[in-house]
């Protein structure tokens, strides 16, 4: 387990600096117009998951109703919104389970949720700012504390309901992520 603690760490860190020493395209702007194309481009960016990342996005009908600062501001809602059902989920979870060890990786992971989705409440704050260089940064710091959880959860016996909330939500803090690293370089 510590070793696979320390690879997740080290993936993680070498995640932020493919992200932060690679552009991802200079060519957007907060007002583009979000189109059925732009989505698929945004979202065959490196390190997200296509296919995941075109299907949340086009599960709203506002998504092609927005400018590229609107469609960034959507996902961190929908981001924080997930977190803040996955906490509630979450301290259900601890206070019903009667196995100890579950116990304890809920709590810490209860842990995890509440400061990923205070990172995405800062990755908020910025972004509505236009200050995409800092909500990528508090994006990533939300992606960081989800991983954790992830972490601790690999090869534990959790219900798979729980599993695939970590890994959708770390895929959402992901996606706000290059969405905000995408608008810094665009301004």
């Amino acid at each position: 387990m510590v070793f696979s603690c320390a690879t997740s760490n080290m993936l993680s860190v070498l995640h932020l600096l493919a992200l932060v020493l690679t552009p991802l395209c200079s060519s957007y702007t907060p007002s583009d117009k979000v189109t059925k194309e732009l989505v698929v481009q945004l979202c065959s960016k490196p390190t997200l998951y296509k296919n995941f990342c075109i299907a949340w996005l086009f599960s709203d009908p506002k998504t092609l109703t927005l400018d590229l600062h609107g469609l960034l501001g959507m996902v961190i809602e929908k981001t924080q919104g997930f977190g803040f059902r996955t906490i509630k989920l979450t301290k259900g979870l601890v206070n019903t389970t009667t196995d100890p060890n579950l116990k304890m990786i809920y709590g810490s992971c209860l842990t995890d949720y509440e400061q990923s989705t205070k990172g995405i409440e800062i990755a908020k704050g910025y972004a509505s700012s236009k200050v995409y260089f800092s909500a990528f940064m508090a994006a990533y710091k939300a992606m960081m504390a989800i991983s954790d959880c992830e972490t601790l959860i690999e090869a534990q016996p959790i219900p798979a309901y729980f599993s695939r909330r970590v890994v959708m939500f770390e895929r959402m803090c992901s996606t706000g992520m290059v969405f905000s690293k995408v608008l810094k370089e665009g301004k």
